[in-house]
């Protein structure tokens, strides 16, 4: 593996600068996903730090929502970033990843710790005419609403009714009002959050994104298929600052995320694709008429 030798030359280059002590690497990353790899650092046998490889685009643009949210309890910081952005190095975040349902908390608490710990320190993001993901920048929030559900389409042809997807559709318009604009983690998917004993206690892995706090929540809450409830929902936004949006609007937020959440499970082939198809049967009566 042609990565291996810059590994080491990494990890000899934090230790001379200080920034680690002496660790040991798990050869195999903990995470891998195109050209993303996250490796694990260990120091007495304990997990220390994660060296982070991406791409410059987004290892430049991860340090910046880490940068600008220090103060959140749920971001892990940045311990370095590599000048010319090819690597990061954050603290380790002990626990479990959401996607393995025994280890994860009730939604009814850790959704509105979300809200409270993270996305109430969000701070607008007016810079320039960017919308959507920092790396696939839209024109307009609805490009990228038009863009989601493009992609849901084409994972559920087949697999869901042809109508619900132009049912969904019709939010598009009510949905493309994006209102205030901030910079969001973008990133928040079951396998992104991490729970120790049950408990939220991280948020990793991000998604830069510019758009309204509540695609953040909205994403949050579909994140899982266990609590899918319009109390859940409206209970976690009622912790929310930036409050902009009325039930309606809410609603029609989490119909058309939920949708885009089953066409991410079709590709992905999720186990829990029956379990959102199962939850969407009370979701899609909330549709409107075509």
């Amino acid at each position: 593996m042609t990565l291996a030798p810059r590994i080491y030359a990494t990890l000899q280059h934090l230790f001379m600068k200080g920034i680690i002590e002496t660790v040991e690497l798990r050869e195999k990353p903990e995470r891998e996903e195109e050209d993303k790899r996250t490796y694990l650092l260990t120091a007495d046998g304990k997990a220390k730090y994660a060296l982070r490889m991406d791409t410059p685009e987004n290892i430049a643009m991860s340090e910046q929502l880490h940068k600008a949210y220090p103060d959140s309890l749920l971001l892990p910081n940045v311990k370095y970033a590599d000048p010319v952005k090819g690597y990061l190095v954050q603290p380790y975040v002990e626990g479990s990843a959401g996607n393995v349902t025994e280890e994860r908390g009730s939604e009814k608490i850790w959704l509105p710790l979300i809200v409270t710990e993270l996305l109430n320190r969000y701070e607008t993001d007016e810079a320039g005419g960017k919308w959507g993901r920092l790396t696939e920048p839209c024109s307009s929030w609805s490009e990228f609403n038009e863009r989601e559900l493009s992609k849901a389409r084409e994972n559920l042809n087949g697999l869901q009714p042809a109508e619900d997807c132009e049912r969904v559709a019709l939010l598009l318009d009510p949905l493309s009002e994006a209102g205030g604009k901030f910079l969001l983690h973008g990133g928040m998917e079951a396998r992104n959050l991490i729970f120790l004993k049950q408990e939220l206690v991280g948020v990793i892995e991000p998604k830069p994104t510019v758009g309204p706090v509540l695609y953040d929540l909205v994403q949050a809450f579909c994140s899982t298929p266990d609590d899918l409830s319009l109390e859940v929902l409206f209970e976690a936004y009622s912790r929310l600052n930036e409050q902009t949006a009325g039930q309606e609007r809410l609603v029609q937020e989490a119909l058309l995320r939920i949708y885009c959440r089953m066409g991410v499970c079709a590709a992905e082939q999720s186990a829990e694709l029956d379990e959102y198809v199962a939850a969407w049967q009370f979701w899609r009566m909330l549709l409107p008429e075509a």
